[in-house]
């Protein structure tokens, strides 16, 4: 086996009289080391597993906080505490190209500590008298220019096929297909352009193979029969996707190539047009069941493939943007773990598959199809309401329910909710704050649906997929109402601002307005109230009873004026 490195597992044996030596002792840490590494590799593979994260502290210089990863062989890498490094003086910086992306890698690194007398080399010169006492395991930061090869991450080999269309060190293309697919399935293609923040409008088409993989409808980035990608200049973004749907037409145990026909490859970049010569295809095979297939391929890796490594074994912890600025750079901003070189733990993946109904399998590729739901209220007396919509270019489908009021025959409530924009955006600790603190903010009239007269509203501050707050904490829709600050420093805290919140209600028009007023900054772009109307049946019979008599004065009035 190539991948030897690991074996064979040999250890001590130990017997009175047995004379130790360096050798002994040193296969003594070796054959922990290499058992635990191999495990490692094998169960966990490699990435972030805790902390690490990037960000931007000025214009040249980044963070890197502390944390915990595994590299291609199985090692450890450890950060203790954070380091803050200027981009110029790390390893692996080119200073005569500032226009570009760079790329700041993690990789293990150890150390000799303590310098002690070496009695053994007594007889040597006094310089060369020393060892190291200790080895300290540490890492090593630098930064990549060029971006990874596809090939270097495992879940990208093994599940998906990703090919480079071109690439010429600023502007690089890849596509992105499944490896396996089901007969007659419906399969989703990817064209991922990367691109520099300063490079013009680029243009990427070709003329798709067709065969046993013809597009399934129009994917809205088709041009008379090409597959055709356009990044227009003002795409502040340095990444820019296309996804189009793929039917797979031949039958299980058929193979085909999914790609372009040869020579009809161009990319413009500004006034450049360049012919792609590479070859620009990957084989599909269809399968009868694709997770059986998946676990079947799996199953049938050899060791070699199981502990393929490249040479360097380091994690990509952040892609970061920069800006060439006359004779120097600035950093436009950082995009953490870009090729998803992330580790979850079991309990993350317990979320995951409760959340999502499966567990993730395809780095940063999504699902085929994603849905949403939500129900909104219709009026008592309208029947119920089911739509289904569907977007096609991100392949999503939305319910929504409609439902009527229900009236008790003590009280007549009806609820909503609404999202109140927070204009005007302040900068608080790097982040961008939109709400400022003792600023009122006030919704449109809305229409509780209850009719003429008065009602009682109650007010919350709703918690439901909002982006105040992480996607992953969002497991169990809640609502605050009164003063959310009881709250803080307990289990229930969730970083909600402090808010005082006021109803106006207009009974002749059957609306309110609701005022908000910040006590302390927000970081969200709105937020979403609930609320609640109220009115009791007494006072719905009085209010009839109050408009009778007043139509009835109003006739007796107009009787007498006639008279």
């Amino acid at each position: 086996m190539k991948k030897s490195r690991f074996f064979p597992f040999e250890r001590n044996r130990y017997f009175y009289g047995k004379l130790l030596t360096v050798r002994d002792f040193e296969s003594e840490q070796k054959y922990f080391n290499d058992k635990r590494r191999l495990l490692n590799r094998l169960l966990f593979g490699s990435g972030v597993v805790a902390g690490l994260q990037v960000v931007a502290v000025d214009d040249k210089s980044v963070s890197v906080q502390s944390g915990l990863a595994l590299d291609g062989l199985g090692r450890e890498i450890t950060v203790s505490s954070p380091v803050t490094l200027k981009l110029s003086m790390m390893e692996g910086f080119n200073n005569n190209d500032y226009a570009k992306n760079v790329y700041l890698c993690i990789a293990y690194d150890e150390k000799g500590k303590e310098p002690v007398h070496a009695v053994a080399n007594s007889s040597a010169r006094p310089d060369e008298i020393s060892e190291y006492n200790r080895v300290v395991e540490g890492y090593r930061l630098f930064i990549r220019e060029n971006a990874p090869e596809p090939a270097q991450f495992e879940w990208n080999e093994f599940a998906l096929a990703t090919a480079v269309l071109y690439d010429d060190g600023h502007v690089r293309v890849l596509q992105t297909v499944p490896r396996y697919v089901t007969e007659g399935e419906t399969f989703e293609a990817r064209l991922r352009v990367e691109k520099t923040l300063q490079t013009p409008p680029i243009t990427f088409e070709y003329e798709p193979l067709g065969g046993l993989f013809p597009l399934a409808e129009d994917p809205g980035c088709s041009t008379a029969g090409k597959i055709r990608v356009d990044v227009p200049a003002d795409n502040k973004s340095d990444d820019f996707v296309v996804r189009w749907p793929v039917r797979a037409a031949g039958s299980a145990g058929e193979k085909g190539d999914f790609g372009s026909k040869p020579g009809t490859a161009v990319i413009t970049i500004g006034d450049r047009r360049i012919q792609v010569e590479s070859a620009c295809s990957q084989t599909i095979e269809i399968v009868a069941d694709t997770e059986e297939k998946l676990w079947e391929a799996y199953a049938a890796r050899s060791m070699d493939e199981a502990l393929g490594s490249p040479a360097e074994p380091e994690v990509v912890l952040a892609k970061i943007s920069l800006l060439q600025m006359g004779p120097s750079y600035v950093i436009d901003h950082v995009t953490p773990l870009p090729f998803n070189e992330l580790i979850a733990n079991a309990p993350l993946l317990g979320i995951l598959a409760r959340r999502t109904g499966s567990l993730p399998g395809g780095g940063s590729e999504r699902a085929a199809f994603t849905a949403g739901a939500s129900v909104r209220q219709l009026e008592a007396d309208e029947p119920p309401q089911f739509s289904v919509g569907y977007q096609a270019d991100k392949g999503h489908f939305d319910f929504t329910l409609g439902l009527p009021q229900q009236r008790s025959a003590q009280e007549e409530i009806s609820s909503g909710v609404v999202d109140l924009p927070l204009a005007g955006g302040i900068v608080k600790s790097g982040m961008i704050s939109f709400g400022k603190q003792e600023r009122s903010y006030y919704t449109d009239e809305i229409s509780h649906g209850l009719g003429p007269g008065q009602v009682m509203v109650t007010v919350g501050l709703e918690v439901a997929d909002n982006d105040m707050i992480p996607d992953l904490l969002n497991v169990n829709e809640s609502v605050f109402y009164g003063a959310s600050d009881v709250f803080q420093g307990s289990d229930y805290d969730i970083g909600l601002p402090k808010v005082s919140v006021g109803t106006v209600v207009y009974p002749r028009r059957g609306t309110f307005r609701i005022g908000l007023k910040l006590l302390s900054p927000a970081e969200g772009a709105s937020l979403r109230l609930r609320w609640w109307a109220m009115r009791s049946s007494k006072d719905t019979a009085q209010q009839a009873a109050a408009a009778d008599l007043s139509s009835s004065e109003r006739e007796a009035a107009a009787g007498t004026d006639s008279k």
